[in-house]
């Protein structure tokens, strides 16, 4: 209606005209932010001051998608972490559509991808977060679930292999090389994939990226965390059933000193693109060929 808008999205606009009320209270049942309803009518939003300003941006739109639904003014609703979300409970899987309509507010179409079609750098992905004000994960997510080529954003952490967790991280485990409880974590911490978001001409050739899989320390994902600085390149990225050269744009993303690697490298994200990757195996059927079925 009123042609391009300006970037970043006035997510305060937006607020007013849903008719929510912004309260200075803190949120009750949330680290981040929280809509409840009022004695006197309508819904009040709880944003926690203290979050950084790109992901209270994001509380916001996630709270403003809340009133896209009937009965949004009939209890509290509270933003929780999406990695900790059972898809069968109703109320869970609305707040995972309401992270879907927080990404469409503070990224709208066409603009967003218009902006991003031009990114071609590490860096240039910083400038677009930057450009919307969002969060650098949120931004990827976004830049790979709307993009045309076969690429994946994937987000590195630094942390233990599943099958140490338990043993280098029991206090009580003793060690034969005398380091102490703290070092002996240290030093088994790797660079590992935490999840992945893909391009659907991505999934549709068939590759998937292991959870947890660690990657070397050389490259330009482990530039970039080591450095705090963007780096691009192209290079082998052991991904187990999906390994081979990928082209990549590597950014540092914000990190806790207690989440950090042995030598306080960053968690990364990256978008990467596939150049010479093994093919996919296709599934096996799990009755032969030519052998008869309960419907013949």
């Amino acid at each position: 209606m009123f042609g391009r808008p300006e970037m970043p999205i006035d997510v305060d606009v937006l607020t007013s005209l849903q008719g929510i009320h912004v309260s200075g209270a803190l949120p009750i049942q949330s680290p981040d932010a929280e809509l409840a309803p009022r004695s006197e009518g309508g819904v009040e939003m709880r944003v926690h001051p203290d979050r950084p300003e790109t992901r209270k941006r994001f509380s916001v739109a996630h709270e403003i998608s809340h009133t896209f639904f009937p009965e949004y003014e009939q209890k509290s609703w509270c933003r929780t972490d999406a990695r900790y979300r059972d898809r069968n409970d109703p109320d869970q899987y609305l707040e995972m559509l309401c992270d879907i309509g927080a990404a469409e507010l503070l990224f709208p179409q066409p603009w967003f991808s218009d902006d991003a079609n031009q990114v071609s750098s590490a860096s240039g992905l910083v400038a677009l977060a930057d450009t919307y004000h969002g969060s650098r994960e949120a931004t990827l997510r976004r830049f790979a679930e709307l993009s045309n080529d076969p690429i994946a954003a994937v987000f590195f952490t630094w942390k233990l292999k599943p099958v140490q967790k338990g043993v280098v991280d029991n206090e009580d485990q003793t060690n034969l090389f005398g380091l102490s409880h703290d070092e002996q974590i240290r030093d088994a911490l790797q660079l590992r994939i935490d999840y992945s978001i893909a391009s659907e001409s991505f999934s549709h050739l068939g590759h998937y990226l292991p959870p947890e899989k660690s990657i070397k320390n050389d490259g330009p994902i482990f530039e970039a965390s080591s450095t705090a600085s963007c780096f691009d390149g192209e290079c082998h990225l052991d991904f187990g059933p999906a390994s081979g050269t990928y082209n990549v744009m590597a950014i540092p993303l914000p990190t806790d000193r207690n989440q950090r690697g042995p030598k306080g490298e960053h968690s990364v994200a990256a978008i990467v693109r596939p150049v010479a990757v093994q093919k996919a195996k296709k599934k096996r059927s799990a009755t032969p060929d030519n052998s008869p079925t309960l419907f013949d």
